[in-house]
């Protein structure tokens, strides 16, 4: 591939495509970032309600049948997700343009926040209390 400098193997892109990529790749990182601050927030409430929960039960009835584990696997996947989300969508769009970066990072948003979601609901109905 020749570019416009005539040099091969790079392409100059306009000074417009670049900033709006990183405008791209800046609101993708915020709102990924955000999902993942959930995500370990998430973590916090659910381990500290489970041992919450296994003390009072080994301190009243004894019950250690009714103990509950912490979903250590789940929770962390929780956190993994947004992080991967936006790694893979960088690395595809890495070469792409404008317009091919605005949908993969769309789709990894809606990909991640689909996969978040079900985790939220998820690892509750785990639990049981």
């Amino acid at each position: 591939m020749t570019a416009v400098d005539g040099r091969t193997g790079r392409l100059r892109r306009s000074r417009g495509e670049v900033v709006g990529r990183i405008v791209v790749w800046a609101v993708a990182a915020v709102l990924l970032a955000y999902m993942t601050v959930q995500s370990v927030g998430n973590l916090v409430t659910v381990s500290q309600s489970v041992h919450e929960f296994n003390r009072f039960i080994g301190t009243t009835s004894g019950g250690d049948s009714l103990r509950r584990a912490v979903p250590w696997v789940w929770l962390v996947l929780d956190i993994v997700i947004a992080p991967l989300a936006f790694a893979v969508a960088w690395w595809v769009t890495r070469r792409a343009t404008l317009a091919v970066t605005a949908a993969v990072f769309l789709l990894a948003f809606a990909a991640a926040g689909a996969l978040w979601l079900d985790l939220q609901l998820f690892v509750p109905r785990l639990l049981d209390f």
